[in-house]
C-alpha cells in the first residue's frame, strides 16, 4: 500500500521542482526527503522524477501517479468530512436563532422533542430582533434564524424554507371598550395604543401595502409602535392591564389567560410570515437539518390541530 505521507511529498516535489525548496515546505531534510522519493520508486518499481537542467521533474509514470494521488487525496478529504458531520449527528453543540413570535409559537416543542432525540448535542438559542440574528448569521455564531424574513433589509440576500401560513388575530383584555363596538375595523383598531414586537420601517412600510392599510389611519403604522416589547409575555401582560390592543396567532392564544379576548375581526391576507432564513449557498450541520426538519414536524401538528 502505498504510504500517503510518502505521495504528499511526491506532490509537493513535483510542484517546487526542487529538492531544496520542497524539502523546507514540508519541514523536512534535503536528505529525508530524497529517501522518502526514493523509498516510493523502489516501491513502486519505476523512476518517479528526473533531474533536468530546469529543475526536478515528474516523469510520465511519475505524472500518472500524481494525478491518481490527486483522486485519493480528495477521496480522503471527503471522506474526513463526511466522517466530522456524522460525529456532528452525536455530539456538538447547535446554536440558532428566532424572532420572539416563532419561538413562542413552536419551537419550544421542537427544542424539547430535539433534545430527547438528540440528547448528547448542546442547543443555543438566541432569541432577539431578526436585524440583529443576521448579524449573528454572518459572524457564523449561529447556523440559520428561524422567524419573518420581512424584518430584514430586501438588500439583505438570504435563503428561506418557509412554513405554512396562518391568520393573524388581534387581541385585547376581557372588557375593553372596542369589543362593545357594533362595528368593528381596522380603523377603530388603531385608535387605541398598538403593542407589538420590534417593527422595522421597511417592514411595517410592507405590512401597509400588503394588507392595504394606507386608507386607515397608517401614520399608526409609519411611526413607532405604541409600545415596542420583544417578550410576548410581558406584551400579554401589557395588553391585560391596559388598552392597548395587539396581535397573535391560534397557536399562541390558546395559552392565553383568562382576562385576554380575540377581538372579532379578520382581515383577508393578514397571514404569518415564518421562515428558516440561512444565508445562501451554506451548508448547514447535520443537527441543524435534523433540528429543521424536527420544526417542520411540530409546525405540521399545529396546522393540524388548528384544523
Amino acid at each position: 500500500m502505498i504510504d500517503l505521507k510518502r505521495l504528499h511529498h511526491a506532490h509537493t516535489l513535483a510542484r517546487y521542482q526542487n529538492f531544496a525548496f520542497a524539502a523546507k515546505e514540508l519541514s523536512l531534510s534535503q536528505s529525508a526527503l530524497t529517501r522518502s522519493i526514493q523509498s516510493l520508486e523502489e516501491q513502486l518499481g519505476v523512476q518517479l522524477f528526473e533531474r533536468t537542467r530546469k529543475g526536478t521533474k515528474p516523469t510520465a509514470l511519475g505524472i500518472k501517479l500524481l494525478e491518481h494521488g490527486e483522486l485519493i487525496t480528495q477521496q480522503i478529504k471527503l471522506l474526513e468530512h463526511d466522517m466530522q458531520n456524522l460525529q456532528g449527528m452525536h455530539s456538538g453543540t447547535l446554536n440558532i436563532g428566532a424572532g420572539p413570535a416563532v419561538a413562542k409559537a413552536f419551537l419550544g416543542s421542537a427544542v424539547g422533542q430535539f433534545n430527547q432525540l438528540k440528547p448528547h448535542i448542546d442547543i443555543n438559542v438566541k432569541l432577539e430582533q431578526i436585524p440583529t440574528l443576521y448579524t449573528q448569521l454572518l459572524e457564523g455564531k449561529i447556523e440559520f434564524i428561524v422567524g419573518d424574513p420581512l424584518y430584514l433589509d430586501p438588500a439583505q440576500t438570504v435563503d428561506t424554507r418557509f412554513f405554512p401560513k396562518h391568520p393573524i388575530y388581534f387581541f385585547c383584555r376581557k372588557n375593553h371598550p372596542i369589543l362593545e363596538s357594533s362595528e368593528i375595523n381596522l380603523h377603530s383598531i388603531f385608535q387605541y395604543p398598538f403593542a407589538a414586537p420590534y417593527m422595522a420601517s421597511h417592514y411595517k412600510q410592507a405590512l401597509i401595502k400588503r394588507f392595504a392599510l394606507s386608507h386607515v389611519q397608517a401614520e399608526r403604522f409609519s411611526s413607532c409602535s405604541d409600545i415596542e416589547c420583544d417578550n410576548l409575555d410581558i406584551l400579554e401582560s401589557i395588553v391585560e392591564n391596559s388598552d392597548a390592543i395587539s396581535f397573535t396567532t391560534w397557536s399562541i392564544q390558546k395559552h392565553f389567560s383568562a382576562a385576554l379576548s380575540l377581538i372579532p375581526i379578520q382581515v383577508p391576507n393578514l397571514e404569518t410570515n415564518y421562515a428558516v432564513i440561512t444565508l445562501p449557498k451554506k451548508t448547514l450541520s447535520p443537527q441543524a437539518e435534523i433540528f429543521i426538519e424536527q420544526l417542520f414536524v411540530i409546525e405540521g401538528i399545529e396546522t393540524a390541530g388548528n384544523e
